[in-house]
């Protein structure tokens, strides 16, 4: 009877140490970039993973491509820059108030914005004049 339940007991602890403790689901660098993104998107109300912003994303050949930081982790085998490859590729950045404005306005009120904005800094620049007290 005794052996009976310390073998229960043994069992049930292996089946939790495997799936919560020594998983390799838990230790997968991707694995855990991926939810981490997934979890983020789900918090600021976008959906957890979206395709298309995905798809279109990595097919640009520029600097902000997520898929830099996932292939710089495995060439350098580190897991860190791993899975914040999966998180970036996953998480959508964030837009400044800029691009908001860029893709709201025109492109004749954005210049008509760009020539405010510097006639205002033009009149604001006064001389400064730097006195030396004997």
């Amino acid at each position: 009877m005794v052996k009976r339940n310390i073998n229960k007991v043994k069992r049930t602890y292996r089946r939790a140490s495997g799936f919560l403790g020594n998983s390799k689901m838990l230790n997968n660098p991707y694995f855990i970039g991926g939810v981490a993104g997934a979890i983020k998107n789900i918090i600021n109300g976008k959906p957890a993973i979206d395709i298309n912003n995905i798809q279109t994303r990595i097919t640009q050949p520029n600097a902000k491509n997520p898929l830099l930081l996932l292939i710089l982790g495995i060439v350098m085998n580190n897991t860190a820059l791993k899975s914040i490859g999966a998180f970036d590729i996953i998480d959508p950045p964030t837009t400044t108030d800029e691009e908001n404005i860029e893709e709201d306005l025109s492109d004749e009120e954005v210049d008509k914005l760009a020539n405010e904005i510097i006639a205002n800094t033009d009149d604001n620049i006064q001389e400064e004049k730097i006195y030396i007290h004997k």
